[in-house]
C-alpha cells in the first residue's frame, strides 16, 4: 500500500474511532472520574500558555492596528477592531492550537506509552471497553475545556489590547470601550464557541488515534506526538479558513467595522 493509501486508511480508522467515541458518550457506564480527571489536567496545563499567548497577541493587535487608526484620526475604532481580531478570530484559534500543543501531545504520549506496554490490550482482557474508559472521557474533556477556555482567552486578549491601546498608543479608554461594545455581538461569541468545540473534536480525534496507533517503542511514540501536532495545526487552520467566510456570508453585518 502506497503513502496515499495508508493516509486514506488512517483517516478512515480515525473517523471510525471518533464516531465510536461520540456513540459511546450516550452509553453506560460513563466514567465520570476519568472524565473529570482529564478536565482537571487540561485546566491546569493550559492556563499559563493561554495567558501568555493571549496577552502577547492582544498587545500586538493594539500596537500595530492602533498606529494605523491613529494616523487616520480614528483611534476609537481600535476597540471594534479588537473584537474582529481577538474575539472573532484569534481567541478561538489560539485556544485550539494551545490545547493541541499542550494537552493533545500529552494525550498522545500517554496513550502511546500505554499501547507500547500493552496496557490498552490488558484493559480489554479485564473487561473494560477502551472506547468507554479511554477514548470517550478524553474526547469529551478536550471538546468541553477548549470551549470553556475560549472565555478567559477573550479576556486576556481584550485586556492586553485595552491597556496597550490606552497607555502606549494613546487611545481614549472610553472610545475604546464604546467601539468594543458596539462592534461586539452574540454572533462573535457563539461563533467562537462553535469553533472551539469543533477544534476540540479535531484535536481529540487526531491525538487519540495517533496515541492508540503508536508502534515502535519510544521512537514510535515520539513520531506519533510530532505527527499529531502537525496534523492538528493544519486541520485547525483549514477549518478556520472555511468556517469564517461561511459565517460572514450568513451574517453580512459582521463584515462592517462600526
Amino acid at each position: 500500500m502506497g503513502g496515499v493509501g495508508r493516509s486514506l486508511a488512517g483517516l478512515g480508522e480515525l473517523t471510525l474511532l471518533f464516531a465510536n467515541a461520540l456513540g459511546g458518550s450516550f452509553r453506560r457506564p460513563f466514567y465520570w472520574k476519568e472524565f473529570l480527571e482529564q478536565c482537571r489536567l487540561i485546566l491546569a496545563a493550559n492556563l499559563v500558555p493561554l495567558l501568555l499567548t493571549g496577552m502577547g497577541f492582544g498587545a500586538i493587535v493594539s500596537l500595530e492596528a492602533g498606529q494605523f487608526f491613529r494616523a487616520a484620526s480614528a483611534e476609537y475604532r481600535l476597540g471594534g477592531f479588537s473584537v474582529m481580531a481577538n474575539v472573532r478570530e484569534f481567541s478561538p484559534v489560539a485556544t485550539g492550537l494551545m490545547v493541541a500543543a499542550v494537552s493533545g501531545t500529552a494525550i498522545v504520549a500517554d496513550l502511546g506509552a500505554r499501547q507500547i506496554r500493552s496496557e490498552l490490550e490488558a484493559l480489554s482482557v479485564m473487561g473494560l471497553s477502551n472506547v468507554l474508559f479511554v477514548v470517550v472521557p478524553r474526547a469529551l474533556a478536550l471538546m468541553l475545556m477548549t470551549a470553556l477556555y475560549n472565555f478567559p482567552m477573550i479576556c486576556f486578549t481584550t485586556l492586553a489590547s485595552f491597556f496597550v491601546g490606552a497607555f502606549l498608543v494613546g487611545v481614549n479608554p472610553g472610545g475604546f470601550l464604546g467601539s468594543f461594545w458596539t462592534q461586539g455581538t452574540v454572533v462573535d461569541v457563539l461563533g467562537g464557541e462553535v469553533k472551539c468545540v469543533i477544534f476540540g473534536a479535531i484535536v481529540a480525534a487526531i491525538c487519540i488515534y495517533k496515541g492508540v496507533a503508536a508502534r515502535g517503542g519510544a521512537e514510535g511514540v515520539a513520531r506519533a506526538v510530532h505527527s499529531a501536532v502537525v496534523w492538528c495545526f493544519v486541520s485547525i487552520s483549514v477549518f478556520e479558513y472555511v468556517f469564517t467566510p461561511t459565517v460572514l456570508a450568513l451574517f453580512h453585518s459582521q463584515i462592517t467595522l462600526r
